[in-house]
């Protein structure tokens, strides 16, 4: 059985990010396992989909690309756009790995983790075994959609499920959810010339909403939102709670909302309902500890609080209020947990001294709603 250091699975932003850091300590014996291609979710989203946080090439002047995943890089030097796709980034992600000689193995499918009892762990899949004392699990949520909602929801194309808006050919169609992918599936829909009936629960990007975009929509999909209304072509519903889809029996589908209103449509309503609380984390559950919301519980260090030595970094890293999402926020959590890393195996850490900063003068200090920074 091969033995690592540290093992991370999944080659996407968090883990791709993380492992530039793990590349830089000396004598450390680590590898990523990626079940796909480096940034495989990415290469799934919809080709219409793109980053809403924007790239931009501002590194002479100590402020790191929003999307960059290691400091030296910008996603937007590199695509050579502001808002890249997610192949685009997929590429960038790539050209990191190769950049920093990363040793990621494509393909490599996890299928079982086992913790053992000197404290590490035996990590399975259809190549064999493989044994680490640290195990970081980077399997972000793309691939980990909320498929069933409510009764009903599996007449519905998934955001997820979706390659290309213009498959949907149909003059009109209804979509379910009004955060980031419901909006953005109603958007592309109005730009290739479709009409669309949006039902939400209610409005993400109201002006007394919170600053966080994580918890409101993001200015590039607002600027987008208001371009769609004004064609007329989009119609917007508020208050609808949806908890049913029926298959009529001639044809056609029938929404039902909580307050007793319906909808019918011809075309199954596409859901923009979002992803698996936990994401990818779910996928070794018993090994983490959640909360009553369904999210991970961690220690400062993003630590599993059940089991030593299994880590958490990317989008479903939460601590209480700050919502690590978005690779700008994330990100900020790779050299502490490099650091971490380096002195439970007894390695110098020194070389990452420099690494706490760089993503700016905040770093990762707490900012208040209100304040005018």
């Amino acid at each position: 059985m091969q033995y690592y250091d540290v093992i991370i699975v999944g080659a996407g932003p968090a883990g791709v990010g993380l492992a530039t850091l793990l590349a830089k300590l000396p004598d450390l014996d680590y590898v990523l396992l990626e079940g796909g291609r480096i940034g495989e979710s990415l290469r799934r989203w919809p080709a219409q989909t793109r980053f809403i946080t924007p790239s931009f090439y501002s590194n002479p002047f100590g402020l790191a690309d929003l999307n960059a995943v290691d400091a030296l890089s910008s996603p937007a030097l590199y695509c050579g756009v502001e808002h890249p796709s997610g192949a685009q980034y997929a590429d960038y992600l790539s050209f990191i790995a190769q950049q920093h000689e990363l040793p990621v193995h494509e393909n490599w499918l996890v299928q079982q983790v086992t913790p053992t009892a000197d404290g590490g762990f035996i990590i399975s899949g259809e190549q064999g075994e493989l044994h680490t004392r640290f195990l970081v699990w980077a399997t972000g949520e793309y691939q980990f959609p909320a498929l069933a909602p409510f009764p009903g929801a599996s007449w519905c194309p998934h955001y997820a499920e979706v390659e290309n808006w213009a498959d949907f050919t149909a003059p009109r169609y209804t979509v379910i959810g009004g955060y980031e992918s419901g909006v953005d599936a109603a958007v592309n829909l109005v730009q290739l010339g479709r009409s669309v009936r949006l039902l939400a629960r209610k409005s993400s990007w109201d002006p007394s909403s919170p600053h966080d975009p994580s918890l409101s929509l993001s200015p590039y999909t607002r600027s987008r939102l208001n371009e769609a209304v004004n064609t007329g072509r989009l119609e917007i519903v508020f208050g609808a709670d949806i908890v049913e889809v029926v298959a009529n029996a001639d044809s056609g589908f029938s929404i039902h909302a909580a307050d007793g209103r319906q909808w019918a449509c011809e075309q199954p309503p596409i859901l923009g309902t979002g992803f698996l609380s936990g994401g990818g984390a779910t996928q070794i559950d018993e090994w983490w500890e959640w909360d009553a919301k369904g999210q991970v519980m961690l220690t400062e260090l993003d630590e599993s609080t059940l089991t030593p030595g299994l880590f958490l970094v990317g989008p479903q890293v939460r601590h209480d209020p700050q919502i690590y999402c978005f690779v700008y926020k994330f990100r900020q959590r790779f050299s502490m947990i490099a650091t971490c890393l380096a002195e439970r195996l007894d390695i110098d850490a020194w070389v990452l001294e420099e690494d706490n900063q760089v993503w700016g003068a905040f770093g990762n200090q707490e900012c208040c709603e209100d304040c005018q920074c």
